[in-house]
């Protein structure tokens, strides 16, 4: 299967909720009909343990109205935000897939540093579930999660055949993050869509991967997206030319 994917790469403030989204807004209307569109994490809220309540609200009609834009513009969006369950704030990835949400799973390898551990609440390995969309099978993974080898290999299991990250990933391991993203490909042989924050903080480069570690589409600081054309029949012929089975 052939499809456009895009990586939206810009500078989500704290607790700036209307600003954030609304730049969120603009840059998928530039994202063309039957494509796939990864968003950075907590895009539209960034860490906000100020007014957790309020985040998760936001986060909620955020994913609402992106399930609608996602069927009206055809396009399948992965985004992560705020969600509450029984009580408990979780860091959740959503898949959208053309007016439906195809998947909904916790982040489950918080990031302490950040602090996430003291607020959100940490999903199971279980948790982690592949997507079927209508541009294949998505494997999506949130951020921190990329170190952590367990969740990707289970992600490869399930017949995961895109890899998608939404991050937040700091400034001060942005050369980590550019190796990670590109390791992984190469060694689990499969796409990867990595779509980081920016600014002061954040490290920007953003990249598409082929399952060959080439890169197809990257930036570095700058606000913006990105878009690369994804061929999933690379990954058979990556396979047969170089198995590792």
């Amino acid at each position: 299967m052939k499809f456009s994917c895009y990586a939206v790469q810009f500078e989500s403030l704290p607790c700036r909720f209307e600003a954030n989204y609304s730049k969120l807004l603009t840059f998928l209307n530039f994202c063309e009909k039957g494509s796939l569109v990864v968003f950075p994490e907590v895009a539209a809220t960034a860490f906000c343990y100020e007014e957790i309540e309020r985040a998760v609200k936001f986060s909620a009609r955020v994913f609402e109205e992106l399930q609608n834009f996602s069927k009206g513009l055809e396009l399948t969006v992965v985004i992560t935000g705020y969600e509450q369950i029984n009580g408990k704030l979780f860091n959740s990835v959503k898949v959208l897939d053309r007016g439906r949400e195809v998947l909904s799973r916790p982040k489950v390898k918080l990031f302490k540093p950040g602090r996430e551990h003291i607020f959100f609440t940490e999903g199971r390995l279980s948790e982690v579930q592949v997507a079927q969309t209508s541009l294949g099978v998505l494997a999506p993974v949130i951020c921190f999660e990329l170190r952590f080898y367990e969740v990707l290999s289970r992600l490869k299991e399930l017949g995961g055949e895109v890899f998608t990250v939404p991050a937040q990933w700091g400034r001060a391991r942005r050369e980590h993050w550019s190796c990670l993203l590109r390791a992984r490909a190469i060694e689990l042989q499969r796409f990867f869509v990595g779509a980081n924050g920016t600014g002061k903080e954040m490290g920007g480069c953003s990249a598409v991967i082929d399952p060959w570690g080439r890169i197809l589409a990257e930036c570095k600081d700058a606000e913006g997206l990105i878009r690369a054309e994804v061929d999933t029949t690379v990954i058979e012929q990556v396979e047969r030319k170089l198995p590792l089975n």
